[in-house]
């Protein structure tokens, strides 16, 4: 019986028959892995699941259009693994072909009820891909057919019981995030956590902003804080508010709650003072490298300076 899909070895290509997993006798999946991805030891041999290899194996399956067969200990090729009677019966049909980096190459698989019977009572425990490996660089180009058997051949490979578990315990949030970012439902994992990734740094961006806005708010109510200084004190919360909580709590009130403007008495007078005395000590104490260029209580007389105040008191700027 000729194999149900023409894919034939090239001179490039080894035809090799291996056995990548166990199959669970009271969950058969309908989702089964048939080659691990990286690089996979075989006692016929090792070769290569990558990229490039998933997309070979993919595009050969698409572009063949039809099932590939899963059978009975290879029988599906014929020659020294025929059957007494010469009849090669399906176990399966794989439906669809896919591949998930970092996972391997995945066949979505229609079971016999003969099969799913034979697996349930441990007659068959193993699923061995015919698979094309390409002789020049050993990569994994095209799946020819798949067998149930009970000859392991692939070294190291997890039983298809667990690797479904936690496959299954990887999807589940993989869907919902898919869902919460509002993406398609085969949106490569890749892209969802890097979309998942900016979402988080969004928010976090929000609640510091967020945080930022509550102390600025909290200092203008307490009247310590004018307009004019909001520039400043958002920048000084954002990268310090260490220095924010000094300045805070030792700066004056110089607008009283409820007002919308400075006092000018000279009471207004002394009080502005102190604000820019002490803003101007959050700064240079927030800005390391100012200490090279000139000291704190000449950085304060130049502030009040710059503010057209007397600087006479430099005693209060110690």
């Amino acid at each position: 019986m000729k194999p149900t899909q023409n894919i034939s070895p090239t001179s490039d290509d080894q035809l090799a028959a291996l056995s990548s997993a166990t199959l669970d006798a009271n969950d058969v999946p309908a989702r089964v892995l048939v080659a691990p991805w990286g690089q996979v030891e075989s006692t016929n041999g090792s070769f290569v699941v990558d990229d490039e290899s998933a997309a070979l194996v993919v595009a050969a399956f698409d572009e063949h259009g039809t099932d590939i067969p899963i059978d009975y200990e290879h029988q599906t090729l014929g020659g020294t693994y025929s059957s007494p009677s010469g009849q090669a019966p399906a176990a399966g049909w794989i439906k669809k072909i896919l591949s998930e980096p970092g996972v391997g190459i995945l066949a979505e698989i229609e079971w016999t009820d003969r099969a799913m019977e034979m697996l349930a009572t441990k007659e068959y425990r193993y699923l061995s891909p015919v698979a094309l490996i390409r002789k020049t660089d050993r990569k994994l180009s095209a799946i020819h057919s798949v067998a149930l058997t009970n000859k392991p051949a692939i070294i190291g490979m997890a039983p298809i019981v667990n690797s479904i578990e936690h496959h299954n315990e990887a999807i589940i949030p993989l869907v919902a995030l898919r869902q919460e970012l509002q993406l398609s439902e085969d949106a490569d994992p890749h892209d969802v956590l890097l979309a998942a990734s900016q979402r988080i740094i969004a928010l976090e961006r929000q609640v510091k902003d967020k945080h930022v806005a509550h102390r600025i708010n909290e200092a203008m109510r307490s009247g310590k804080l004018v307009e004019a200084q909001r520039a400043w004190a958002e920048a000084l919360v954002a990268k310090e508010e260490g220095l924010f909580d000094e300045w805070f709590n030792t700066a004056p009130i110089i607008v009283a709650p409820g007002r919308l403007a400075q006092p000018h008495n000279a009471n207004g007078l002394d009080s502005r003072r102190q604000a820019i005395i002490a803003k101007a000590r959050a700064e240079f104490r927030a800005t390391p490298m100012l200490t090279g260029i000139t000291n704190e209580q000449a950085f304060i007389a130049s502030a009040l300076n710059e503010a057209g105040l007397n600087n006479s008191k430099r005693s209060e700027a110690a």
